[in-house]
């Protein structure tokens, strides 16, 4: 029984022991794991870098082989020039002297021309990071790009990079990487003649300390001690640094959105002054601001420990070097002139240790700052991508249809649309009523593929849309959004937009729109710059941006016109005009138009009554005011409050 209870207790002993070391390689893996994915992540980085601009990395090379060449050439050659003058060789020591001051000059003049050039390369890096997060977005499908952390990680990037710097700061922190192993690798090799340099004095303290194995383990002792101390320095910088950027991004955002949105927004400031709110936009600004001022005293507060503590290090070293040195030369290992170049290369050595921990923790910091970036650079869109190219039809004789089609915003249980079936009839005018909220813009922007069904398809003559060339559907489609957009261009890129101008069909289409007076009387015309974001620019109301929205879907020529809204900004004038000329402004054309004034949908083939997500009722004005339903009730109420208006009036 003993023996087997010695057996079993030496086989749990031995279990445990391997599950010991077992957890202990864990440990070990996962910490190079996680060293290699942070450098995995900047090489990533460094090869974006690359694409944007082939020469930055081999500038950034070839300028750090200058720098550490001529510094340790300089030391060496300043060793044998002291050497010489203290051996009386004057005529030697001249010429030693011209060589290193020459060599100096000429390294020093070549690194400088390599980092002028790369000076350039950085701003075009910095230029093209900006440009790049602009270009993903306006790749990315809209539904993807109207999500809030896709416009949070673009602000984020660009914020945090324009503080701590972007792609060109990854080649910087590398090249300080490759300085310190560069520096490290030289250092080693002539300290390590120093270390064997044997004393030529015997049987004292000096000399005894002046033996290869000893210097060897003094030195390895003291790198290790630096080691330690800077590794423990940069983990703390680490974790503070990520937890300030985490917590700094949304004091950015809120001091942005007050100074750029808020206080430099003309529409808003008619409302601050009239309801006195600049105490309250003040107070806001002041307590995001007293909390952004606090972030960056703790940033400071970080950074000042981290370099002063760097100094002590550093201070602790030299003492060091300046006595192993010594030592050396007073015991005859090395000459006097051996001692500038021997402290020098252990400064160099230690420089270059904590120049590799310094560089490496600011890589693994910058990855942290970047990685909103790579993770948008990386964002794929969630529609499908179609192959099918769209027919091109003259007589815009295209057939839609929605089947059974339900839908729901992403991160919403709520459904919008419930089961909607609705064939489009063509060259008709379709209108889509409603109360607010019960899915007609929806609707539009299913149709237009902005958005994808969450159940049901949509169809083109048949085939599902997603399997479409999305570019080329969307070509189907003028629009005017009820937000719709005009941009601080000249007039006439706000309507031709990606097209071909063509100023005949220009005038034409501002005529049709009823823009056509107001655009005479602009100082240049269609050329005129619109808002006065810029000088020269005039700024434009409501309603006649409105009849540039519509002049700008007429000149599209597309197939299907859709109008959300288009009166609502408009006078009762310009709206009568805009009616009048309805028929003539889309003519031959499918037209969808969306209003709350029923008293628009006169003018329309057809209507669709939206109810909760639903269609309720389809039909002629005449019809549905026949059944008395949805549609009628809404007509009698609105009827009712202008007669009552009028009265009023």
């Amino acid at each position: 029984m003993d023996i087997e209870n010695k057996k079993k207790q030496n086989k749990e002993g031995l279990d445990n022991k391997r599950q010991n070391n077992k957890r202990r390689e864990t440990a070990v893996s996962k910490k190079l794991r996680e060293a290699v994915k942070y450098h995995k992540t900047g090489l990533e980085l460094m090869k974006i870098v690359h694409k944007v601009d082939s020469s930055a990395i081999p500038l950034r090379i070839i300028n750090t082989v200058l720098q550490v060449t001529a510094a340790y050439l300089n030391l060496y050659l300043t060793a044998r020039f002291i050497d010489t003058l203290l051996a009386g060789r004057f005529a030697e020591g001249f010429f030693r002297g011209c060589v290193t001051v020459l060599t100096g000059l000429i390294l020093g003049a070549a690194a400088q021309l390599v980092e002028k050039a790369y000076a350039k390369s950085s701003q075009r890096c910095s230029l093209a990071f900006m440009v790049m997060m602009r270009e993903k977005a306006a790749s990315l499908d809209y539904e993807t790009m109207e999500q809030p952390q896709v416009s949070e990680k673009i602000f984020t990037s660009e914020r945090i990079a324009s503080m701590y710097g972007g792609l060109g700061s990854i080649v910087t922190y590398y090249q300080g990487l490759l300085t310190g192993l560069l520096e490290i690798g030289t250092a080693a090799g002539m300290i390590g003649v120093l270390c064997f340099s044997r004393p030529r004095t015997k049987g004292s303290l000096l000399a005894f300390a002046a033996r290869p194995a000893v210097s060897v383990a003094l030195v390895l002792l003291f790198l290790a001690l630096i080691m330690v101390i800077r590794a423990a320095e940069a983990s703390g910088m680490i974790k503070n640094t990520k937890k300030y950027l985490q917590d700094h991004a949304g004091m950015e955002m809120q001091l942005n959105y007050l100074l750029a949105r808020v206080m430099m927004n003309l529409q808003a400031a008619k409302v601050i002054r009239m309801y006195d709110m600049q105490g309250m936009l003040m107070d806001n600004m002041a307590k995001w601001n007293e909390k952004s001022s606090g972030f960056y005293e703790n940033m400071c507060d970080v950074e000042t420990r981290g370099v002063l503590n760097a100094n002590l290090t550093n201070g602790f070293f030299t003492v060091f070097s300046y006595l192993f040195v010594a030592v050396k030369v007073l015991t005859g290992a090395i000459t006097i002139g051996a001692f500038t170049q021997y402290t020098g290369a252990l400064m160099k050595l230690a420089g270059g240790f904590q120049g590799v921990t310094w560089h490496n923790t600011q890589i693994k910091r910058a990855n942290d700052y970047m990685t909103d970036f790579l993770e948008l650079m990386k964002m794929e869109n969630k529609h499908a991508t179609g192959t099918i190219p769209v027919e091109k039809r003259l007589d815009g004789e295209y057939e839609i249809e929605f089947k059974d089609v339900s839908f729901r915003y992403p991160g919403s249980e709520e459904m919008i649309l419930k089961h909607v079936n609705c064939k489009l009839t063509m060259k008709n005018k379709l209108a889509l009523v409603g109360e607010n909220g019960a899915g007609k813009t929806t609707f539009i922007k299913l149709l237009c593929r902005l958005y994808e069904p969450t159940e049901g398809v949509i169809t083109l003559n048949g085939i599902d849309i997603r399997k479409y060339r999305e570019e080329e559907y969307r070509e189907l489609f003028g629009v005017v959004f009820q937000d719709f957009k005009l941009f601080s261009f000249p007039l006439w890129q706000n309507i031709v937009t990606a097209y071909e101008r063509d100023d005949t069909r220009l005038q034409d289409c501002l005529v049709r729109a009823g823009a056509a007076q107001f655009v005479e009387g602009l100082p240049q015309g269609t050329d005129t710059l619109l808002f006065k974001d810029r000088e020269g620019g005039v700024d434009v109301s409501g309603g006649e941006a409105q009849k540039l929205a519509l002049a700008r879907a007429l000149y599209k020529d597309a197939p299907f016109v859709v109008l959300d809204e288009p009166t609502a900004a408009l006078d009762p004038i310009s709206e009568a005009e805009v009616y009048a000329g309805f028929h003539e402004m889309v003519k031959d054309k499918t037209s969808i138009y969306i209003s709350h004034r029923m008293s628009s949908c006169r003018f329309c083939d057809d209507i669709v009554v939206f109810r909760d997500g639903e269609i309720v009722e389809r039909g002629s004005h005449e019809t549905l005011l026949e059944r008395q339903g949805h549609y009628a009730g809404m007509w009698h109420a609105q009827a009712k409050y202008y007669v009552t208006e009028n009265k009023g009036c």
